[in-house]
């Protein structure tokens, strides 16, 4: 008899495989790699939208996408609303929220921010002549997760950001089979804790213990998720090879005679245009690069940077190898002081 049946969701079926380690059966376990047979398959929601569904949303077909996060929570949304206009009329394609931003009190509470975030991006969709879109950051219960989702889909929200870790994959699935039609970003922030894969300094006896980064996507894409955080190089997260998470978001699964669409990988955290390239080469260009000091920080306008990163991600998008990368990242340096600075202070050979 099976322990894990696909109608109990894919939250049980997580719990089966680490139970391992819960009865003495095992003084650790590293969980590697996750195959489910047909008639698993056949019950998961999968993405909606995934990687074809938001390119075309977008009308963008090829290139990388660029987000500009809002937030953190002690940041001030009036005195950025104009600033996140004007990144978006340069070309920046969504806004989305710091996976950390949840719902606090006071101006960036889920209820003041959205309306004045979605009449943004309805702005700058109407002044451009192209489609720009809004994900935003849900947190509380299952209930009060769902609920906020109907309401911020009235609101014109285009997206939103879910921890699959700590809310749960049924959490997710809830949100795929609630027909919204927004796209879903899937973190899994947290897991951190529990699970640290084997580094050139690991002990034996310490080597892997916990999770595997491939896991937690595939089960995020099956569970709903359009995009998913599969790991930065470079900027501030836990730096190591992502290239087996990103495959399975790539990956064809065929089920009943359909596909599962893949979805995007997402990189976020501190990246510069520096970054772009390392992560575009782990991760591929169905990817999406969240950024905020890059656009936002200080220098020259937040139009020019803006401008600056679409160019970078056009360019690399038919970028080979790394010395055709670098030739892109000279070019574009020989007008740029601060992206020559910091090729200038880059060890290449470990880039």
């Amino acid at each position: 008899m099976s322990s894990a049946e696909p109608t109990e969701g894919l939250s049980h079926l997580l719990q089966i495989l680490t139970s391992v380690v819960e009865y003495n059966y095992a003084d650790g376990a590293w969980l590697q790699r996750v195959d489910l047979p047909q008639r698993y398959l056949r019950h998961v929601p999968g993405p909606q939208l995934g990687t074809p569904g938001l390119r075309n949303l977008l009308s963008i077909e090829t290139r990388p996408l660029l987000a500009l996060q809002i937030g953190p929570r002690y940041q001030s949304l009036a005195a950025l609303t104009d600033l996140y206009l004007e990144a978006l009329l340069a070309g920046v394609d969504m806004l989305v929220d710091d996976i950390l931003l949840g719902d606090p009190p006071g101006e960036l509470s889920l209820a003041n921010r959205v309306p004045v975030l979605t009449n943004l991006c309805e702005r700058a969709s109407q002044s451009s002549g192209k489609k720009k879109i809004y994900a935003t950051c849900l947190a509380g219960s299952s209930n009060q997760m769902l609920s906020k989702a109907h309401w911020g889909a009235s609101q014109g929200v285009g997206g939103f950001i879910v921890n699959s870790f700590t809310h749960g994959l049924g959490t997710l699935e809830d949100l795929s089979r609630a027909g919204l039609g927004k796209i879903l970003f899937a973190t899994n922030m947290g897991s951190g804790m529990v699970s640290r894969p084997a580094t050139p300094t690991s002990a034996i006896s310490d080597r892997r213990v916990g999770i595997d980064e491939q896991v937690i996507s595939k089960l995020s894409r099956l569970a709903g998720a359009d995009a998913v955080h599969t790991g930065t190089t470079g900027a501030e997260c836990f730096d190591v090879s992502w290239g087996d998470a990103n495959r399975t978001l790539a990956q064809p699964i065929i089920t009943a005679g359909t596909n599962i669409p893949p979805s995007f990988c997402v990189a976020e955290g501190d990246l510069q245009m520096i970054n772009v390239w390392p992560n575009m080469r782990e991760l591929g260009t169905d990817t999406i690069f969240e950024v905020r000091s890059a656009i936002l920080g200080t220098g020259s306008s937040v139009r020019d940077k803006a401008k600056r990163f679409i160019d970078l991600l056009d360019r690399l998008t038919a970028v080979r190898d790394d010395r055709e990368a670098m030739q892109v990242y000279r070019r574009l340096a020989q007008t740029d002081e601060d992206l020559q600075r910091d090729l200038d202070e880059t060890d290449l050979n470990d880039w």
